[in-house]
């Protein structure tokens, strides 16, 4: 069957001619220029090619025989006048198929496909609608959240070359000012409402068991910055080593998955454990904006590190009604106290867990604490809560920490009493006073913890001192006033390694640890971007990891953590993206790809997709926008303004 091309016919317009025996419409076609002085387009010269058959304005054309003889491949069509202008439809279907049109363009589409996909399985892509909506801000931000994953870079001075050959969200390029004022739009408040609209899809999609119920990671890092211009920016704790001012950013996400529940930037002197209370605050009036979430309040159960341990985060969690699985340091006497009454039962041969290799006990303690403290007075402490505190001891921590200062004593020994020898070898008498003279500098102070001296002067180790020291080496409390298994706690407080990936992965595989922003204005928006940049990887991560101990990843007998996530998704985005002006379509996908993508629950894209040629569907010449929270048959255009 016989495949035929459009015409390509000049610009024409409609035209009306009505007399007493009535009106009927002609096709013109028409020249035109720019004329400087006038400031508008100009109409040079028109001419009638044709009239629309049947008296109506939309139908069949039919042609004058001199447009016929200029263009002789109308002959094949049947070619009608429509609100959007020529349609074309082959004279004979059963000789000629569908129309095929010359393609448009080719971009780098798989990588862009997957990140894509997964914003709209996620909920990222509805929030990002729901709030950004207005001039296509929500394509936009999306397009420079995919960049940033696959450049792992945040400086968005390379957008605009990049947009030019990978398919994004947004198809036309943005160059710096539109990018600078497209950040500078994004306020403070939307963030909220994003996060807002974010835990409203987490609803929709996973229901109220999942709302119900969320362990959630809780955990901040400091990025520098050399900007001059920032708030936020002050010096601090700078977790990096970096001797420059930083800003804090803090993730609250969901433990197994990775999606993001909450974030927010703040000062760069301010230390985690001050942070709750504003957070908290923050949370109850994200939570209290979620329509259709009035008969569901979210039963968060925040998973922290002792960074975050002290004894007014506790009480503030029990104030909120919020759940925890705190680390605690060892440092509230009542803690200490706990472990020390329940020593014996940790160490215990019978308490040791196989599966986990940690002796476990847990005791149960009634808490006292005040449920509305008032600034100035003394906390009443008449309420009450239910405290587990779990008790995990690591029986090779101690050993090796014992075994290591064991080590490193009897190496000060020997040094030590080499010296006494040496004393006694070049006096006749020795004194007391000249044997409390010998120091052995750095090391001295294994001699003074862990020796005993004898009659003579020589250090000898003690056993009881260094068991001392170790008494409580190896030993991890966790407290928690939701969780009574102690097992159950553990692995919630492993999980919370998601929310420390995410930060590795917004540092080190991103390279998200510089600002690169100059302003307030644009922070937040870069922020946002940012966020949701490393939530994608996170998850995505976290899916290859859970791909590979099911037994499909057996099947297919493939690895795919031996090569970075950044490594694959630079081989998805060696797939194309043909773009027609009436469809487009994938490279043929399959082999290691196609294995790829089901590993990450992304579906193939199909490997052609066909449009049957209807003016009403076809989209713009001038650009082609395929929406992320749509299916790959919504093809769709947008003229509107960019910022």
């Amino acid at each position: 069957m016989a495949q035929l091309k459009l015409p390509t016919l000049p610009p024409a317009k409609l035209g009306i001619v009505t007399n007493k025996s009535g009106s009927y419409y002609y096709v013109q076609t028409y020249t035109h220029h720019y004329d400087k002085e006038k400031k508008r387009s100009v109409r040079d010269s028109q001419k009638t090619i044709g009239s629309v058959t049947g008296g109506q304005k939309y139908g069949v054309i039919k042609f004058k025989q001199f447009f016929l003889d200029e263009h002789p491949e109308l002959e094949n069509f049947i070619t009608s006048w429509t609100p959007e202008g020529f349609k074309f439809k082959p004279a004979d279907e059963e000789e000629f198929s569908t129309v095929i049109e010359k393609p448009l363009e080719k971009k780098l589409a798989g990588a862009s496909w997957a990140l894509q996909t997964l914003m709209g399985q996620t909920g990222i892509g509805d929030a990002l609608r729901e709030t950004f909506g207005s001039y296509k801000r929500h394509l936009k931000l999306a397009s420079l959240a995919i960049y940033m994953v696959l450049k792992r870079n945040n400086a968005l001075h390379y957008y605009e070359p990049f947009s030019k050959i990978t398919w994004l969200p947004w198809s036309r390029p943005l160059n710096d000012g539109q990018i600078t004022r497209l950040l500078q739009s994004i306020t403070p408040d939307e963030v909220m409402r994003f996060f807002n609209a974010l835990n409203r899809s987490y609803l929709a999609k996973y229901g109220e068991k999942f709302y119900r119920n969320i362990f959630v990671a809780l955990d901040s890092t400091s990025i520098s910055t050399y900007s001059r211009n920032l708030s936020l920016k002050e010096y601090g704790h700078n977790k990096d080593g970096d001797n420059l001012p930083q800003i804090n950013y803090m993730l609250v996400c969901d433990e197994v998955n990775g999606l993001p529940v909450y974030a927010k930037t703040y000062k760069g002197n301010v230390a985690d454990v001050s942070t709750v209370k504003n957070l908290l605050t923050e949370l109850k009036v994200m939570f209290s904006r979620v329509k259709g979430a009035d008969s569901v309040s979210p039963t968060l159960t925040f998973v922290t590190d002792r960074g975050y341990d002290s004894e007014d985060n506790l009480q503030l969690f029990l104030i909120h009604n919020y759940n925890f699985v705190m680390r605690s340091m060892l440092r509230s006497a009542w803690v200490k106290d706990i472990v020390s009454e329940n020593y014996s039962e940790l160490m215990d041969d019978n308490s040791l867990d196989i599966y986990t290799s940690q002796h476990m006990h847990t005791a149960k303690v009634e808490y006292k604490y005040d449920s509305f403290p008032v600034d100035g007075k003394r906390k009443s402490n008449k309420d009450s809560a239910d405290i587990y505190v779990h008790m995990f001891f690591d029986e090779q921590i101690k050993n090796t920490n014992r075994a290591t200062i064991k080590a490193n004593t009897a190496d000060a020994r020997d040094e030590y009493n080499a010296l006494v020898k040496e004393l006694y070898e070049n006096n006749e008498t020795v004194t007391p006073k000249m044997l409390s003279e010998i120091s052995i500098d750095k090391k001295q102070h294994f001699i003074e913890r862990y020796c005993v001296i004898d009659e003579n002067g020589y250090a000898k180790i003690s056993s009881e001192r260094i068991d001392e020291r170790v008494k409580f080496d190896g030993i991890m409390v966790l407290l928690s006033n939701s969780e009574s298994d102690p097992k159950k706690a553990f692995f919630a407080y492993n999980r919370r390694r998601t929310v420390e990936g995410n930060f590795q992965v917004f540092k080190d595989h991103l390279n998200f640890d510089r600002v690169y922003s100059s302003s307030d204005r644009s922070f937040q928006g870069k922020f946002l971007c940012q966020l949701i940049a490393a939530s994608l990887m996170m998850i995505l991560n976290t899916r290859i990891r859970d791909y590979e101990k099911s037994a499909r990843a057996r099947k297919d007998k493939i690895r795919l953590s031996d090569k970075s996530l950044s490594r694959l998704l630079d081989e998805l985005n060696t797939i194309m993206l043909t773009i027609y002006k009436g469809g487009y379509y994938f490279d043929e996908i399959s082999g290691k790809y196609q294995t790829l993508l089901n590993a990450i629950d992304i579906p193939v894209p199909e490997a052609k997709h066909k449009y049957e040629f209807d003016r009403d569907d076809m989209v713009s010449d001038e650009d082609l926008n395929l929406d992320y929270e749509v299916k790959s048959d919504d093809l769709k255009s947008s003229d509107e303004e960019q910022l």
